[in-house]
């Protein structure tokens, strides 16, 4: 496919309103299914009664539909231009989530919601502006970045298994997000191995091709983890502010997508990252279904009180 960045940008708002719908309607359905202790996780029999229930197959179906449209995104445009538009799903999240448990929107919340958006639009900007046009391919450090993207996500994900209570759902969601981000870079490299070198024959697109269909299961898993853990705004946040960032440096260190990038550059890029990652971390400490000290207050991450009231 030819670059086209407009219908690039156009097809990852498209997706980022998709994600957003899925995530409130996915988040519903964990709470209403088999919500654990607040902060606690998910069993394996919760997990399999969750993805029965209809509502969480709708959001998937949902999911799915904006993951299509922003692999297509990939295919028209670099990954440092694609990834960061994403973070428009926060805002659409927080006010659809708001909608459906019928709760206020604090001057706070939407204070950490800017942070998050502008420190993404921003970091957004410089990337888009320091693009390179075409990726790189090394199949060594395709590997080695795709293992690396995988270590770091299992190391969070452990941190969301048996970190403080308060920490678990952003721990969760940003092993997610680590596995979206560095995936958003592997979908770019085996469109672009297909057109350009035989990889029929290649272990390392067959690899990377392995390495996706991992990616989705685990990083599905540890987001339903992160929606019974927390809000939904929260496991959005972390994945439209985490999830850039890992997929710019996918990008820049694996694809070669950094070769026009200056240092005041790549400066302020990091700065912007970490705007965008406080914003996340400040929503998860104020939001009213963070749980901390081990209590959760009355108005809890699913909104109703009917999610633990159902369990037996």
């Amino acid at each position: 496919m030819t670059q086209n960045i407009g219908l690039a940008v156009v097809l990852t708002v498209l997706a980022s309103v998709a994600l957003a719908v899925a995530s409130v309607v996915q988040h519903l359905a964990v709470g209403d299914t088999a919500a654990p202790e607040p902060g606690g996780k998910l069993s394996g029999g919760q997990l399999l009664a969750v993805i029965r229930n209809p509502r969480w197959l709708g959001g998937l179906l949902l999911t799915g539909v904006g993951a299509v449209l922003q692999m297509t995104a990939l295919l028209l445009a670099p990954v440092t231009v694609v990834q960061p538009i994403g973070v428009l799903a926060v805002p659409w999240t927080i006010l659809l989530a708001a909608r459906v448990h019928r709760r206020p929107i604090t001057p706070a919340m939407w204070g950490a919601t800017a942070l998050t958006v502008l420190g993404t639009v921003a970091f957004a900007w410089v990337a888009i502006r320091n693009a390179a046009p075409y990726p790189v391919l090394n199949d060594t450090w395709l590997v080695l970045g795709t293992l690396a993207g995988f270590g770091i996500a299992a190391l969070l994900a452990l941190a969301g298994a048996r970190g403080p209570l308060a920490w678990r759902c952003l721990a969760w969601s940003a092993a997610a997000a680590v596995i979206y981000g560095a995936e958003s870079g592997v979908v770019k490299a085996i469109g672009h191995y297909t057109t350009s070198r035989p990889w029929l024959g290649s272990p390392v697109f067959w690899l990377l091709a392995g390495s996706i269909v991992a990616g989705m299961v685990l990083a599905g898993i540890w987001i339903q983890q992160g929606y019974a853990s927390g809000a939904a705004e929260i496991v959005v946040g972390t994945l439209n502010a985490a999830g850039p960032v890992a997929g710019v440096a996918y990008g820049i260190a694996v694809l070669g997508e950094g070769m026009n990038l200056t240092w005041p550059a790549a400066l302020l890029m990091l700065l912007f990252a970490a705007v965008a990652i406080a914003g996340v971390v400040l929503l998860s400490k104020i939001h009213p279904g963070t749980p901390a000290a081990g209590t959760i207050p009355a108005e809890t991450s699913f909104g109703a009180a009917q999610g633990t009231a159902d369990q037996p």
